[in-house]
């Protein structure tokens, strides 16, 4: 990968190229029981020789139906905790509760529970991270920069931990309610590490969803999201789980296809990324895919710490980015100040750059090209679209690109 093998030679580099490149070289490895109660333990990667004494973090939770998988088994979680460890930030892997029997995630009811108790897991590990910064600091902790998220059932993990903040979001429902019953009764659980903050800065979604979309409010925390429009496992838009490949479980996911009308306004910040005709997280095998969901984490994270990201609950459009059916494409970096690399699974007949006004202020044509690198340097600072076509004159993708 080639976040992989880029390196700077020196760390000493300004802010804006910390947590966009991969500035350091190696990363250490820590694994620590974040729970007395629990016994589960955490992966803890962090760029070697580092010396900032705050460090933003993103604990990145693995998939698996909430019923198998490890903190080191999901090859994305992985691949993302290496891949940000490098570029600066500290990264999170954690265990949680799984299902046992599995036949539990086959009942409403009890599929809620084992869902919150994984919550409860997640919020436990988060108030190990303020432990830890409120007495030794062994990690440099930045707690006013805490993203959490995953793959999969991570992903599903991590939406419900965002959103859902209110008993009275239940409406009264039972099912939800005897969850929280089964953690201790509030939202915080009794996972572990009582008396500290669970609070986060936003949330990071590859194929995860929320049991009602209408749980993202106003004034939602950030969210960058990843989904196959054909995915079964958790339905792209609102639907009952498929697992084992037999059956579903009775308790709807509603996936990236469902938040449009709650995005924008209510969430001062969200990028997003729909692969269309892609099943359930198409990443963790295809390489190029991988690399453009990379590429949004790593964009959505750095306007993020760099303060670069609308803060505002008003009037910024939801930015959700198709990719074409018969065509995988990748953009990066981006943010970008110099080069815009595009990268096609077929091939790219003419390139179009658009800027938030409507015009074309740059078109590159005649092309027939699988990768594509885009002059930005006689670009203004700003907010653009790319549009990439092939040569039947579809549009195969429109990615938003920002010029620093």
């Amino acid at each position: 990968m080639l976040t992989l093998m880029t390196c700077l030679l020196s760390q000493h580099s300004n802010a804006q190229t910390r947590y966009q490149d991969s500035i350091f070289a190696s990363y250490t490895l820590d694994s620590v029981t974040y729970s007395s109660s629990t016994g589960y333990k955490m992966d803890i990667y962090q760029p070697a020789g580092d010396v900032a004494t705050k460090r933003p973090v993103v604990m990145l939770i693995h998939g698996g139906t909430f019923v198998s998988g490890t903190r080191s088994t999901d090859v994305t979680v992985v691949r993302l905790c290496q891949d940000l460890a490098h570029k600066g930030y500290v990264t999170v892997s954690i265990d949680y509760t799984l299902a046992s029997p599995i036949t539990n995630m086959l009942d409403s009811a009890l599929a809620a529970i084992e869902v919150f108790k994984a919550i409860g897991d997640a919020r436990a590990a988060v108030r190990y991270l303020y432990k830890d910064a409120a007495t030794t600091n062994t990690y440099r902790v930045d707690t006013n920069n805490i993203y959490i998220g995953g793959n999969s059932a991570g992903g599903v993990l991590g939406m419900h931990y965002a959103y859902v903040n209110s008993l009275s979001q239940f409406g009264g429902r039972l099912i939800f309610l005897n969850a929280v019953d089964s953690i201790g009764g509030t939202l915080e659980g009794n996972r572990g590490n009582p008396g500290y903050s669970s609070n986060i800065r936003g949330v990071i979604s590859l194929s995860g969803g929320l049991n009602e979309a209408n749980w993202i409010t106003q004034c939602s925390v950030p969210m960058a999201g990843a989904h196959g429009t054909a995915d079964l496992t958790v339905p792209y838009t609102c639907g009952y789980p498929f697992v084992f490949n037999i059956a579903h479980v009775p308790l709807q996911l509603c996936g990236l296809g469902s938040y449009n009308a709650y995005l924008g306004n209510n969430v001062p910040y969200n990028e997003t990324l729909i692969f269309q005709g892609a099943g359930h997280v198409p990443w963790d095998t295809n390489v190029v895919m991988y690399h453009a969901v990379d590429t949004l984490v790593t964009g959505f994270l750095y306007k993020e710490v760099s303060g670069t990201a609308p803060t505002t609950c008003s009037g910024y459009p939801a930015g959700i980015t198709t990719v074409g059916s018969t065509a995988t494409i990748a953009l990066y970096p981006n943010p970008t100040n110099s080069v815009l690399n595009i990268r096609s699974s077929e091939f790219i007949s003419s390139i179009s750059v658009i800027d938030a006004m409507g015009r074309v202020v740059n078109r590159v044509n005649s092309l027939h090209d699988l990768e594509y690198q885009l002059n930005t340097t006689n670009l203004s600072t700003g907010i653009y679209f790319v549009r990439i076509d092939n040569a039947q004159g579809e549009t195969m993708a429109l990615r938003k690109v920002t010029v620093e």
